[in-house]
């Protein structure tokens, strides 16, 4: 019998800090091969974050997947074996079971509390892989795991529009009338087909021009998520920490394509990203990704396993299936005067006047920014991009998650993506962003309440200071 097992340290996305709250440690590949055939091919790892928990609404996870990377630098995503795979190790007393379920393309897997908790986690887990790639010399390959914060968003309806109708001023979607007037509030029930227009009962909207507000047309086809459905959504944004390890980890002439930084206002403007001693770091890896193009953010969902969430689906992750006040932020309340998550004079995204995200409550939810389901930043920190009803382009949209391989210079190369190079569309902005320290407060710098949608069709926009980038992923 051959029998041999590789144990490998690496460079793993957030090693060795709490960067967005969550880390990957001590991982080691085991690798035993007999001469009938491989008989184990597994990863041990230990994945920790902070101010995890599970109630009865919902709860967050981790996000977890696998590259191995051979010895030119080009990594292949791997695929996990569901039915084996377990926790080794609970880190503390008092932490609940754990859950490890791998999704259904077994290009990741979610773990999170088997129970009701709220506090810090950590489990040391064993995965195993499917079957290798062919041809596979373990001693030229190196193995990275990766983990992303994520929060469920349950199944049900909720709620698209404003009560108050200035927000049809800033195109906010509303049931029409005869006409299309203003006739209430639109219920997203299902996932079925939309219909569009100046009809009753229709989904319909204001659009002053259609490239900035959406061409009022439809349907919207079932296909198209719509946020009844139950999906995962990252908890922040893409950190400059996580776009670094993902240059890191596709091929020089992808991520030399791929990188974001450069020009004159770059590192004036809270970059940090840098390339040094042959590696891209991150000089503030916890600080949110700014200066992301589309296809930057789409290349990272694809590597990622994930996809871009639609503008529905935004919506849903803001408020909830609950009623709707008149201009409403996503932390719930109608005015944003109480928030204590702000980009400091030092750039960075904090919570000031001793709030943390331990004190994290619905009750505290105004004051910590976070949304009905304690997603993160939803506004306040950079815009969210996101795919649009309000152009064919984005319509055609079916949720088809990333695959983990990337096309020709780390391109997202997912069929039914929105694609920035060939200028149709598809995608557009949502929930605001802060620009600079000392510009003025606006309806979109830094706070957009949860209906506006000014740019929700615009596909335009270079790499910007204040353009970001947040992934999703259907649940099973």
């Amino acid at each position: 019998m051959k029998n041999c097992m590789l144990i490998l340290l690496f460079s793993c996305l957030l090693s060795g800090s709490w960067a967005a709250g969550i880390k990957v440690e001590h991982i080691r590949m085991h690798y035993i091969e007999e001469a009938a055939g491989l008989s184990e091919w597994s990863a041990q790892l230990t994945v920790s974050w902070r101010h995890a928990w599970r109630n009865g609404r919902n709860h967050d996870a981790a996000w977890i997947f696998f590259k191995l990377k051979n010895k030119d630098g080009r990594a292949s995503h791997l695929k996990v074996a569901p039915s084996r795979m377990s926790v080794l190790e609970t880190h503390g007393p008092k932490m609940p079971k754990a859950v490890l379920q791998a999704s259904s393309d077994s290009l990741g897997l979610y773990l999170y509390p088997a129970a009701d908790y709220r506090g810090d986690l950590s489990y040391t887990l064993k995965v195993h892989f499917k079957a290798p790639p062919p041809n596979l010399y373990i001693w030229e390959n190196t193995l990275e795991a990766y983990a992303l914060e994520m929060v469920y968003i349950p199944e049900g309806p909720f709620t698209l529009g404003d009560p108050d109708t200035l927000a049809l001023e800033y195109n906010a979607f509303y049931r029409s009338g005869p006409g299309g007037q203003f006739d209430g509030l639109y219920a997203i029930l299902s996932e079925e087909e939309i219909a569009v227009g100046p009809e009753e009962g229709a989904l319909y909207y204001r659009s002053k021009n259609p490239i900035y507000n959406g061409d009022q047309q439809g349907p919207i086809p079932a296909a198209f998520p719509k946020g009844f459905r139950a999906f995962y959504l990252m908890k922040y944004e893409i950190t400059q920490g996580q776009y670094a390890a993902f240059l890191n980890n596709i091929d020089k002439e992808g991520a030399a394509i791929r990188a974001n930084f450069g020009g004159p206002d770059y590192y004036s403007s809270r970059g940090t990203i840098r390339f040094e001693d042959g590696q891209y770091v991150a000089g503030a890896p916890e600080r949110p990704l700014n200066f992301v193009s589309w296809e930057d953010g789409i290349a990272f969902a694809d590597w990622a396993a994930l996809r871009p969430m639609t503008e529905f689906e935004f919506t849903k992750a803001c408020r909830g299936g609950g009623r709707p006040i008149a201009h409403e932020y996503p932390w719930g309340t109608g005015e944003a005067g109480q928030i204590a998550r702000i980009v400091d004079t030092k750039d960075n995204l904090v919570l000031i006047n001793g709030y943390t995200e331990a004190n994290l409550t619905d009750a505290t939810r105004p004051y910590i920014g976070a949304s009905y389901y304690w997603v993160m930043d939803l506004a306040g920190s950079v815009w969210e991009k996101v795919i649009t009803p309000g152009n064919e382009t984005g319509r055609q949209f079916s949720g088809r998650h990333g695959d983990g391989r990337l096309g020709y210079l780390a391109s997202a190369n997912v069929p039914g993506w929105p694609d920035d190079n060939d200028h149709k569309g598809g995608f557009g902005y949502r929930g605001g962003g802060f620009y600079e320290q000392g510009k003025a407060f606006s309806a979109f710098n830094p706070y957009s309440p949860i209906a506006y949608r000014r740019f929700g069709a615009w596909s335009g926009g270079p790499r910007y200071i204040a353009y970001g980038f947040r992934c999703a992923r259907t649940a099973d």
